[in-house]
């Protein structure tokens, strides 16, 4: 009828505004103790406080809807019927509580792990950035200095300085090991003492075009993050190559990007080798410093050669 729809109405609203009037004066007061008291605590808080509140539901709405509907509540029904309600209550609280500190267990050992995995991750990868930065390769250091001996008795002044430029770069290349970042200014000034001294080994068949804008100078980059692209475009593009040829080192702006490129007119990527563990390594070190906004992309040169491009993400004004 009418009025028993009325007064279940009044009945579920007073019940539940109770309990959450209720759980909510817990959570500003006890709540918080209460969780760090143990299972069996938690459960006598939620059960108790559930069939309190539905209790105290009953007795308001006792009071709304008049004296008849509290006389009720002597009857065994009634009794039975806020015994099995405080009961449904309590269950659901209990099974939301189970199921949010399994959840909040799950994150954490989840959130945890991915720390521990993230840590493990940079390590590495700082690891194989030291060796990187520490690193001359093999060829290029005995090919320069068996270049040296021979230039010593038939050119002694080209083979000065060949060796001083030689040392400068050694020297850059190891105080590069001593710091994670550097300038695009400095880093260019390494890669033109490396052109240097291969210059003078190859001659004529190495031509090389520089060109870094002044305003991006100072900006600040990985420490030796060209210099593993420049030794590739040399050693598998331009050396194989009988005649040599050209190689570009250039860096813009394009809107909150940077770009640098190393193009050269060598024999091609794609007949020479797959990247190998330079190029792996600025992937990762660019993943994992600027996510989605850092990559490095290969593409053919025109008409001939290849082209390595790295994007970086520019800081704001």
């Amino acid at each position: 009828s009418p009025t028993w729809l009325w007064i279940n109405f009044v009945v579920a609203n007073c019940v539940g505004y109770t309990l959450h009037l209720l759980f909510l004066l817990g959570h500003l007061t006890v709540e918080r103790a209460i969780l760090q008291s143990g299972r069996v605590v938690i459960t006598l808080y939620y059960t108790v406080g559930s069939t309190f509140g539905v209790i105290a539901g009953f007795w308001l709405a006792g009071q709304l809807v008049g004296g008849n509907f509290l006389g009720k509540l002597g009857d065994h029904r009634w009794i039975l019927a806020v015994a099995f309600t405080s009961l449904v209550i309590s269950v659901v609280i209990g099974v939301m509580y189970v199921w949010r500190e399994k959840s909040a267990i799950a994150e954490g050992a989840l959130e945890r792990e991915q720390r521990r995995e993230a840590g493990i991750e940079r390590e590495a990868l700082a690891a194989n950035v030291r060796a990187l930065q520490a690193q001359i390769e093999p060829h290029f250091l005995f090919n320069t200095l068996a270049n040296v001996t021979s230039l010593i008795d038939s050119d002694p002044a080209r083979a000065k300085r060949m060796l001083e430029t030689f040392i400068r770069v050694l020297r850059a290349s190891l105080a590069a090991t001593r710091r994670s970042s550097t300038t695009l200014a400095d880093e260019f000034a390494l890669i033109r003492d490396f052109l240097e001294v291969l210059g003078v080994r190859m001659g004529e068949r190495l031509q090389v075009a520089i060109d870094l804008p002044a305003d991006l100078g100072a900006t600040e980059i990985p420490a030796m993050l060209l210099q593993p692209v420049v030794e590739n475009a040399i050693r598998h593009g331009l050396e194989p190559k009988v005649e040599g040829g050209r190689m570009e080192l250039r860096a813009r702006r394009e809107g909150g990007k940077l770009v640098l490129e190393v193009a050269d007119t060598g024999v091609g990527f794609a007949e020479a080798t797959a990247g190998g563990l330079g190029l792996t390594n600025i992937r990762e070190r660019l993943r994992l410093a600027h996510g989605g906004e850092g990559r490095l992309t290969i593409r053919q040169n025109s008409p001939q050669g290849t082209i390595v491009a790295i994007e970086i993400p520019l800081p704001a004004p």
